[in-house]
């Protein structure tokens, strides 16, 4: 059995490979597949063995929330927007309000460095305003060390945790030398700063996940939200949602098929190109099927409703579309081993390094530089987003175009083509006719 599953919580390329890493491993699991970009797991196992709700129990044990995909088509255009919309507009607040508090930071930091005139303040009072301003930001960002300890606690650290342990070790350290009122540097610039970089990055790579669903949404944007049933001998408008299997559906001149099904009475030409790329309205009479989201062009038609929400042939593409963005090329799977084992090495330089660092003579506080240093730089949260992006812009713009991508290995082997054969008329034509040459033709007078 397969199910797929919307994950929330996950930060970074490491969390989903944990994710994948630990489904894999589980009894009955037979694969697993998830994709940080899409924040999807598709999980295919044994039910004799594990069931739906034990998959989402191990998801919940990392420390990630885990809900079914059950939205029909008529309602996941909502669904997507509220779900892209929300996050990104959180963190673009979550950016604005920590730039603004620290600013006066790099300012204070800053300004000797750059030659601005300093802020005529005594240095424990600034020191102090430091401390202040960097608690609100570390409050306002405080998501990031929540997921980064958490990492931590479950051993399966992340991106997230390599940004708390520096920032909070950096943030700790200068706290503590505030208060014991010692003469050493202060690094409550370092764990502002970092963090302010940071969601700001997440911001743009939120913005940049929501993008990859334009093309979703606009081929759910193709099916009608309303349909006219017959019911009693009375026309009744319902909503798509509410519309049965059996139920007869009445399509006038100009209105989109809500539904797959078979016409029962009534002639018409029918716009099918968005489906079968025919400029030409095919003829539709009693018996014919019909496809959902197709147009209606000329007479009126009753059909009878055979196919209704996920088993309709534009949901059955939108689920190819979302597959084919969803799949793993080969280089992504060498990236998720990668990003798998990439943070616990990381913290293990982290720490030599600051141990060789002051065995050879270095002073604590510049020990602790390095410390914090080789972690904030060792955060490539693009190693891990930048090829399912890639996947997902790819096959959501062909999508557009009316080009379905079955999945991301087709996408790198792409790469290799030196050909292209197309083997049906009009596949390449607009579909629509268009005035090409206006030839004046004169009448001339016979011959005699």
């Amino acid at each position: 059995m397969k199910t797929t599953l919307k994950i929330t919580g996950m930060d970074c390329a490491s969390c989903a490979a944990n994710i994948e890493h630990a489904l894999k491993k589980t009894k009955g699991v037979q694969s697993a597949g998830v994709n940080f970009a899409s924040e999807k797991a598709r999980v295919e196992f044994d039910v004799s063995q594990i069931d739906a709700s034990a998959i989402k129990k191990i998801i919940s044990e990392l420390g990630y929330d885990a809900i079914n995909e059950t939205a029909e088509i008529s309602e996941m255009s909502n669904h997507e927007h509220h779900h892209t919309n929300e996050p990104i507009k959180k963190l673009k607040n979550r950016f604005v309000f920590s730039f603004i508090f620290g600013l006066p930071i790099i300012y204070m930091a800053m300004a000797k460095f750059v030659g601005l005139p300093a802020i005529p303040i005594p240095p424990q009072t600034e020191a102090l305003i430091q401390a202040i301003l960097a608690t609100a930001i570390i409050a306002a960002c405080f998501d990031i060390w929540k997921y980064g300890f958490r990492g931590l606690l479950k051993m399966r650290p992340n991106m997230d945790s390599l940004i708390f342990i520096g920032t909070a070790t950096a943030y700790f350290y200068s706290l503590i030398i505030l208060i014991l009122n010692s003469s050493e540097s202060l690094y409550f610039e370092s764990a502002a700063l970092i963090l302010i970089f940071i969601t700001l990055g997440k911001y743009l790579e939120a913005k940049t996940k929501g993008k990859t669903g334009e093309a979703i949404k606009k081929l759910i944007g193709l099916q009608p939200k309303e349909a006219t049933i017959i019911r009693d001998g009375q026309e009744i408008k319902i909503n798509i949602s509410e519309v049965k299997i059996g139920d007869i559906v009445l399509i006038k001149p100009g209105e989109k098929i809500p539904v797959d099904g078979k016409v029962i009475d009534g002639y018409s030409a029918i716009d099918e190109k968005m489906i079968t790329g025919e400029s030409i309205p095919v003829e539709k009479k009693i018996g014919d099927e019909v496809i959902g989201a197709t147009i209606n062009k000329t007479g009126f038609l009753k059909i009878e409703a055979k196919r209704i929400g996920k088993d309709t042939v534009l949901a059955q593409i939108i689920k190819v579309v979302e597959e084919a963005m969803e799949s793993k090329a080969p280089i992504q799977l060498l990236v998720d081993k990668i990003s798998l084992y990439f943070t616990p090495v990381v913290i293990v330089i982290a720490i030599l390094a600051t141990v060789v660092w002051i065995l050879t003579g270095q002073s604590f506080a510049f020990s602790l530089t390095i410390f914090v240093t080789v972690l904030i730089i060792a955060c490539p949260c693009a190693l891990g987003l930048a090829t399912p992006v890639a996947v997902m812009m790819g096959t959501g713009l062909a999508a557009q175009k009316g080009i379905l991508i079955k999945n991301a290995d087709a996408l790198e082997i792409a790469k290799k083509i030196t050909m292209v054969v197309f083997d049906k008329t009009g596949t390449l034509t607009k579909g629509e006719p268009a005035v090409t040459d206006v030839i004046e033709i004169k009448n001339q007078s016979p011959k005699s």
